[in-house]
């Protein structure tokens, strides 16, 4: 049984005749009857009766009428919203992203969606670097932007740009020659994110890598801290460009990148695979992308290949 079968069966009963159904629907009269032939097979009833005057619904026949009218007015309703769900998408979609990509990319991806999607109810959330593949695994948003991505069951990515980890200091910090050997940088006073964070644990690697002390001075759990310790001259930090552009214009702080490959990491945009997506986590994902691809063109943001 599908809707096909539904409409002629609906056009037969209210016409009263084959005929008179074939012409209203523009189907040959053989086709019609066949149809309701393998309708009736399929049910295993029979749902017409059949004289020389015409055809009229059996008792099982009245009942299909009735249920058939309200499946296909449901139909049609469903494929109206689909119609305009494509052209104004509704609903509302939540997306993660680290604090420091957050204030580069928030207000533009919010703006964008506003100003496109009047009907995408949008909801923001900043988390720590460490924690945003959870929340895309348990489902508590639709699409996150992931600092070094793993492959997880269930969880789709793409990657969006590598983005390059600066040295950060104040503006009469003694910086050596850019880019800063790993050497230089454990003798700096540092000051760091708190565990547990991915940017911490790249300097921490590397430095044991190399077999350097980690000595951190000094660590907090939010960039604004970090940066007001840096402004303090307590120590120097290691963030992303986009943690420290507003920061950099207002306070003149020195950057320079680190000579060592750790001080790089990848972000991409993950989401469920395991069912489809609505069209308006679907748009707000398209407008992430084409996001990244303009802001990530800045040379500012972006590693070196």
């Amino acid at each position: 049984m599908d809707l096909r079968q539904l409409r002629y069966f609906v056009k037969v009963v209210e016409c009263g005749n084959v005929t008179r159904a074939s012409e209203a629907l523009h189907i040959a009269q053989p086709a019609i009857s066949q149809q309701m032939r393998n309708l009736e097979r399929d049910l295993g009833m029979q749902l017409l009766e059949r004289s020389v005057q015409g055809v009229a619904p059996t008792a099982a026949g009245q009942t299909l009428y009735r249920h058939a009218i309200e499946l296909l007015r449901q139909a049609d309703s469903t494929r109206e919203l689909l119609r305009q769900d494509a052209e104004l998408p509704q609903g509302r979609v939540s997306v993660a992203m680290p604090s420091s990509t957050a204030r580069m990319v928030a207000i533009p991806l919010a703006r964008t969606i506003r100003d496109r999607y009047p009907g995408i109810a949008l909801e923001l959330l900043e988390a720590p670097s460490a924690e945003l593949g959870s929340l895309i695994g348990s489902g508590r948003v639709d699409l996150a932007v992931v600092v070094d991505a793993v492959e997880t069951r269930g969880v789709a990515s793409q990657k969006l740009l590598a983005e390059a980890l600066y040295l950060i200091a104040w503006p009469e910090f003694q910086m050596p020659r850019e880019p800063v050997s790993i050497a230089e940088l454990a003798r700096m006073p540092l000051i760091l994110p708190s565990a547990p964070n991915t940017i911490r644990s790249r300097v921490e690697w590397a430095l044991r890598e190399a077999g350097l002390p980690c000595e951190i001075l000094f660590e907090a759990s939010s960039t604004a801290l970090l940066f007001a310790a840096v402004m303090a001259k307590l120590g120097v930090t290691i963030l992303p460009w986009t943690a420290a552009h507003v920061e950099l214009d207002e306070h003149k702080l020195k950057l320079a990148k680190v000579d060592h490959r750790l001080f790089s990491r990848d972000l991409s945009l993950c989401w469920h695979d395991t069912a489809l997506l609505s069209n308006a986590v679907q748009k707000v994902k398209a407008t992430i992308l084409e996001l990244f691809d303009s802001m990530g063109k800045r040379p500012e943001w972006a590693a070196a290949d």
